[in-house]
């Protein structure tokens, strides 16, 4: 079965980069440690579909960034806000600068996958 992710608000630029996290370690979400799948594709532009294969159903949640530069590396302003473009499954919006829990971003994956729409946002431009 598999994650449907259409990618919104992209360019031609850099790399996509998604990473996928499941409710088995909702507390390693954003961690190195609980992330289950890493998928990187050519920037390009918007929509740009993904599909992440996953073994079985239940809650997981996506996160990414468009790495503009290709280093690898979401690059960040002297208070921590990202300079790149990022999201969340479900496209929460932020309005504190806690880092995000699973629960805002988690969906569920049923035994037919699962169609999701991720918006990156730009806080660069604030």
């Amino acid at each position: 079965m598999q994650i449907r992710v259409t990618i919104k608000e992209a360019t031609h630029v850099g790399m996509i980069k998604l990473e996928l996290y499941s409710d088995a370690q909702p507390k390693d979400f954003l961690e190195k440690d609980g992330r289950l799948r890493r998928i990187r594709v050519p920037g390009q532009d918007e929509p740009i579909l993904v599909c992440i294969n996953v073994s079985k159903p239940g809650r997981f949640a996506v996160a990414g960034y468009h790495d503009l530069d290709a280093d690898r590396r979401l690059d960040k302003k002297w208070n921590f806000k990202p300079k790149e473009p990022y999201g969340l499954s479900n496209n929460p919006k932020f309005k504190t600068k806690r880092k995000p829990k699973f629960e805002e971003a988690a969906f569920e994956v049923t035994n037919f996958g699962a169609d999701i729409d991720f918006i990156l946002v730009d806080l660069s431009k604030d």
